[in-house]
């Protein structure tokens, strides 16, 4: 497995919660291949709870497929350790769960569950050398999660296996993301896409703020017709609330004179269900799929600079402390 230098991405990625309570933390890797209209996801997880909670520390591996042409076969599987499993370094960055690792150049690793197996090799390239953070690290610290696009740009190579199916991937396009936290967003929806040429990630959550007052905002960041666009600034996010849906997640944002608009909708049908343990006690129910619909605007003065349509091409996330009526959990 490739371990490429860049020490911007092993600093987004650093490890920090795993030796304290109370806190989560979890590295993720999407991909998604137009060739198949088929779309991965992969966790590597740590949960240290609070005392009181009944909880047991935990490491977990987490594995997920995608598929828009046939939703039937879409997947999803964990398998849990010891926290004490959980292994890391900064210089150069990796982690290490159970034989399982993820570098700054690729990840690697396999589990077992009650709905079979997984096994996955990845290489990657990443196109974009600058992580983006989804809230300005100077303002951080007034929220209970935090999330940074370590690679928001991959060219990803290589192979996944999900319950006896094999599915190369050769350049396909993905990212690789940080979160962690003293608790989960109250809700949240969260959306992705790459390409050859371009990237957006971003986020609107309701979170609880330190001091324990209930914020809303929409962070987003884009390489679109070539120009950067970061709206991550404390007042930048706070000031655009949005709004929070199991069917889509629709983002407009101003960087001076640029607008960005994002819309990424799933299918029901291409969501898969998973249960987050909130590491002060109670559970956040996440709805996840890789192969949702993407459009993209972006302009200048009311001046199109670009627009990108893309079908089964991105991630979407809705999260909230209640079960999305209709769709299983399938952990």
């Amino acid at each position: 497995m490739k371990n490429q230098p860049a020490v911007d991405a092993e600093a987004a990625n650093a490890e920090r919660c795993r030796n304290r309570t109370g806190r989560y933390e979890a590295w993720y890797v999407t991909v998604n291949d137009p060739s198949t209209r088929r779309g991965f996801w992969i966790r590597y997880t740590t949960l240290n709870p609070a005392p009181g909670t009944g909880i047991e520390p935990q490491a977990a591996l987490w594995a997920f497929g995608f598929d828009h042409d046939d939703p039937s076969r879409n997947w999803g599987g964990r398998q849990v350790f010891p926290l004490s499993d959980m292994s890391s370094s900064s210089h150069p960055f990796r982690l290490g769960s159970n034989g399982a690792e993820l570098g700054t150049g690729g990840c690697a690793g396999s589990l077992s569950s009650e709905h079979g197996a997984a096994r996955w090799q990845l290489e990657w390239t990443s196109r974009e050398p600058a992580p983006f953070p989804f809230m300005n690290p100077r303002f951080q610290g007034i929220s209970s999660v935090a999330n940074i696009a370590a690679h928001p740009q991959l060219a990803v190579t290589g192979e996944i296996e999900l319950d006896g199916r094999t599915h190369p991937l050769t350049g396909a396009f993905g990212g690789q993301q940080h979160t962690w936290g003293s608790r989960h967003a109250l809700s949240w929806n969260w959306g992705f896409a790459s390409g050859p040429d371009f990237w957006v990630d971003g986020v609107t959550s309701r979170v609880r703020s330190r001091l324990g007052r209930v914020v809303a905002g929409t962070a987003l960041g884009a390489l679109v017709a070539g120009e950067p666009f970061r709206h991550n600034g404390l007042r930048q996010v706070l000031s655009t609330p949005g709004t929070i849906s199991a069917d889509a997640w629709s983002a407009v944002a101003h960087v001076g004179d640029r607008r960005l608009e994002v819309d990424i909708r799933p299918r029901r049908e291409d969501l898969i269900g998973v249960t987050y343990t909130d590491p002060r006690g109670g559970s956040r129910y996440c709805y996840h799929s890789e192969v949702a619909d993407l459009r993209v605007s972006f302009s200048r003065e009311g001046r199109s600079l670009a627009e990108i349509h893309r079908p089964a091409a991105a991630a979407f996330e809705y999260a909230s402390d209640a079960p999305l009526e209709g769709v299983p959990l399938t952990i």
